[in-house]
């Protein structure tokens, strides 16, 4: 497990080795560990040791390390290449250099999804910051405390720490249960919480003091005043993002390539196309694989299929909830199986296009949906009243015993956000509550993904972040800018396998093929899988099928203890197992967030 392991006032050598094994779950990582007087630390990674490892610069003992990665052009990784003057990897060296020429406002915005740590022995200081979006998970055990102070990438690796004390947040787990995710800062450990995205933490250790600051808010800045102002910002952004992680110093690149409308565009801007291989998974070749490796063609990249056994997620449920912690549903579990293939293939960078819908297709803010023929469409408009909650759709009831003190959590995260949104900037400000920070956030398998590839997230670029500082919600609604972005990027060729049209049409022209595509539906014309088990004509599986069909689940759910039965009841706000899986079934959602606490409970236990 990719990730980094802090300790504050102490530097016991046999408890930081601990810690990092903690970290590791792969042969295959790097791992390096670092004692000074007041401090210790572990770091573990899949990245090339060569360009990320931490740098040392002996003259003034100031050491800098991030977990994570961050981004370069290549001039500068160049120039780094003559930075003789200290020692460890490439991306670290220019870090140490902008600090110790500029200080610490020099390397503020680090351009990626990383966290970073410098230590200077001079000062007695250690500075932690964390990215623009908290993309790189973050989190701090006691940080007031200074001596005795845990800094962690994992909070599972400070539970298991003998040298700490924790007690368990069963109100993050009944608020997980309620919407797929803890309220920030919490975790399922009481003395654990997030470090905050955009901050800048400060830890004196000679006048025994701690400090945190947020170094960057986004909406400071006038919002964009026309779509193609708009939308040449972001095309620039994207473009530059894609093309400096794609350098050849960093591949051979993999990236997870469906046929819809986002991960396109990192086939279309790569460095080198031939270098990148599109990755797309799939239960049965459909339309959609066949429009991804059409992509794939029209780029210039390879192309290569994955597919999933018919026992793909219920087999990977242990493994997945032990790396990820149980802070995102199983259901999102998609990428854990792929990842002795991707090594396979001799992988050095891995990047997706997770979070487009919330970062620029406006799938955090406020809005209703248009409606025809009973069916939901792919058009919305904005709404003036906020919604409670982080996301549009949660069960109507919370769990009682816990409803009270999820309610003030909630309240105290959305301070400041009114629920009359009466301008644009109400209305950002309430999406970016619900976006930030990214590793809390659902349905995309972000903290996994930093634990068990050498990933890196191309929107965690400073230009993208200011590009969504600056974009107004109704350019974000209906995937306006995004759409008008991929046209340019990608062309307009390539239908979005999602929906059927071309990246870039207009409203009416969506409505259209939507009618038209109803229609072919009704008259059988367009053809659906039956009787192929869990597969569906896009990229991910009928959860269904695995509550109906898989052993391991019903195994699963039958043999859960009477106690973690009571514990789940109490959570839940009613007991699940009043319900038969083939009920269930017509829930996946819900059940596969029951199934990854119940695996997380067992795979805990294990770990004592």
């Amino acid at each position: 497990m990719a990730g980094l392991y802090v300790t504050i006032g102490d530097s016991n050598s046999e408890r930081i080795a601990a810690a990092a094994e903690r970290l590791t779950f792969f042969p295959d990582e790097y791992r390096e560990i670092i004692v000074e007087p007041d401090l210790a630390i572990a770091w573990v990674s899949q990245d090339e040791p060569g360009l990320f490892a931490p740098a040392f610069h002996s003259a003034t003992g100031v050491r800098v390390m991030t977990s994570g990665r961050v981004a370069w052009d290549e001039s500068e990784w160049q120039r780094a290449e003559k930075l003789n003057q200290y020692s460890g990897g490439l991306s670290n060296r220019l870090i140490l250099d902008q600090y110790l020429s500029g200080g610490v406002s020099a390397v503020e915005r680090h351009n990626g999804s990383a966290a970073l740590l410098i230590y200077d022995p001079r000062e007695k200081q250690i500075h932690l910051f964390s990215d623009h979006f908290g993309f790189y998970p973050l989190f701090l055990y006691q940080p007031q405390t200074i001596e005795g102070c845990v800094i962690s990438s994992f909070p599972e690796a400070i539970a298991d720490d003998p040298a700490v004390t924790v007690s368990l947040d069963p109100a993050s787990m009944a608020e997980f249960l309620w919407q797929w995710k803890a309220t920030p800062p919490h975790t399922y450990y009481q003395e654990i919480k997030y470090a905050g995205a955009a901050t800048h933490s400060v830890w004196n250790l000679a006048q025994k003091t701690y400090h945190c600051r947020e170094y960057w808010q986004p909406f400071q800045e006038e919002l964009y005043t026309s779509l193609p102002e708009a939308a040449d910002a972001l095309e620039q952004a994207v473009r530059h993002s894609v093309y400096i992680r794609t350098l050849p110093r960093l591949s051979p690149v993999v990236s997870y390539t469906s046929g819809g409308l986002d991960s396109r565009v990192v086939l279309f801007t790569a460095a080198d196309p031939t270098s990148v291989i599109g990755f797309n998974l799939y239960d049965v070749f459909n339309q959609e694989a066949a429009i991804a490796k059409q992509l794939c063609q029209t780029a210039g990249a390879k192309y290569v299929g994955f597919a999933r056994d018919d026992d793909y997620y219920p087999r990977w449920m242990r493994p997945g909830v032990k790396i990820s912690g149980a802070m995102w549903s199983l259901e999102d579990n998609h990428f854990l199986g792929t990842r002795e293939e991707i090594r396979k293939l001799g992988t050095n960078t891995v990047l997706s296009a997770c979070l487009i819908d919330d970062f620029f297709k406006g799938y955090n803010l406020d809005y209703s949906d248009y409606g025809m023929f009973g069916r939901k469409l792919p058009l919305a408009r904005l709404k003036s009243q906020r919604e409670e909650g982080f996301r549009k759709f949660y069960p109507d009831s919370r769990p009682s015993m816990f409803a009270k003190l999820m309610e003030e959590r909630q309240q105290e995260w959305f301070a400041g956000v009114p629920i009359q949104l009466g301008n644009d900037r109400d209305r950002l400000r309430a999406e970016d509550k619900r976006v930030r920070p990214v590793c809390y956030g659902p349905a995309l398998s972000g903290p996994v993904m930093f634990r068990i590839l050498p990933y890196d997230a191309f929107l965690a670029d400073k230009a993208i972040a200011d590009c969504y500082s600056r974009i107004p919600p109704k350019w974000k609604l209906n995937a306006v800018v995004w759409g008008e972005v991929v046209s340019r990027i990608c062309g307009n060729s390539i239908v979005d396998a999602n929906y059927g049209w071309k990246p870039g049409v207009s409203s009416v022209e969506k409505l259209m093929i939507f009618t038209r595509d109803w229609f072919r539906r009704r008259l059988g014309l367009i053809p659906k899988f039956q009787n192929k088990g869990p597969a569906t004509d896009g990229s991910w599986p009928e959860l269904g099928w695995y509550i109906r069909h898989s052993a391991i689940i019903r195994d699963m759910w039958e043999t859960t203890s009477t106690s973690d039965r009571q514990l789940m009841t109490d959570l839940w706000g009613s007991n699940p197992w009043q319900k038969s899986l083939d009920q269930w079934a017509e829930d996946p959602y819900d059940f596969f967030r029951v199934a990854t606490m119940l695996n997380y409970w067992a795979v805990r236990r294990e770990a004592k």
